[in-house]
């Protein structure tokens, strides 16, 4: 399930990069009318980047309680 978390926080980063590199062309060689979209998609993956990235690290140091607790 780790691994799951992080392949999406992943995805979302690699998505980020993306619409950011679409939003500097649309910028250079058409209208700014278009680079709105791309720069909406960018907030939007870096929100949902951030909102997984929280949620990896709370599983994660749930699943440390989790094993402290077995050992005992």
């Amino acid at each position: 399930m780790n691994k799951t978390f992080r392949i999406l926080e992943l995805v979302w980063l690699f998505i980020g990069c993306i619409a950011i590199l679409l939003c500097a062309y649309s910028i250079f060689s058409q209208d700014t009318r278009g680079a709105i979209y791309f720069i909406v998609l960018t907030f939007a993956s870096g929100l949902m980047y951030a909102v997984r990235r929280r949620q990896r690290i709370k599983f994660e140091a749930s699943q440390k309680l989790k094993e402290k607790e077995q050992k005992k």
